[in-house]
């Protein structure tokens, strides 16, 4: 089972002038243009944009409630499988639901969709008390272990968080993250076009 988790802010001003140059230098900033704002400051900027946009697309979607279709695939992506559902709105696969299930806990995962490709994904990540096939096994303690979300602006992801920080820190710095979290979303697009038969796909 995958395991799979702000943005920071800083504006360093260096006065080397001396006392008598320190009003000028002060005017000659507030005047400058946007151009001569450092890269941090206008990524950040960007960062938020996106970030908003992404939470756009969220509430649209979560406003729907009359979804034309919604199909569903049984999927092999865990060692006890699992099952993906396709939420379809006016011909448009708005939004993916994928539940995978593993031998000590289960993940659930929406992916939001927005022209065709990822804007969004939130992931939740359950552990069992033990093994399934222990007899100490008790699926009402069931406990949530941690909540990740992704951010993809123009398919490219440029945010994660993670209700436990050490997931957060994990996710961020392991590359393999996102590549994971393509090639899932890959097949699942494949699955779909290929009438949601698994077969091939996903195995």
């Amino acid at each position: 089972m995958r395991t799979l988790t702000s943005f920071s802010l800083f504006i360093i001003l260096s006065l080397t002038a001396c006392q008598e140059n320190k009003n000028q230098e002060s005017n000659d900033k507030k005047s400058s243009n946007t151009s001569n704002i450092p890269s941090e400051t206008t990524d950040s900027i960007s960062s938020i944009d996106s970030t908003l946009i992404v939470r756009e697309n969220f509430n649209r979607i979560n406003a729907i409630k009359d979804w034309d279709s919604i199909d569903s695939a049984n999927i092999h992506e865990s060692t006890e499988g699992g099952i993906a559902k396709y939420y379809i709105k006016n011909n448009v696969l708005e939004l993916i639901k994928v539940r995978n299930y593993g031998e000590g806990g289960y993940t659930l995962e929406d992916f939001y969709l927005k022209d065709g490709k990822m804007s969004f994904a939130f992931e939740q990540i359950y552990r069992y008390n033990t093994h399934f096939i222990d007899p100490k096994f008790d699926i009402s303690k069931t406990q949530k272990f941690a909540e990740v979300r992704y951010y993809y602006f123009d398919d490219s992801l440029f945010n994660i968080t993670s209700s436990d920080k050490e997931t957060e820190k994990y996710y961020r710095e392991d590359k393999q993250v996102e590549k994971e979290q393509r090639t899932m979303f890959d097949k699942l697009l494949k699955i779909k076009a290929n009438g949601y038969d698994a077969t091939g796909i996903s195995e």
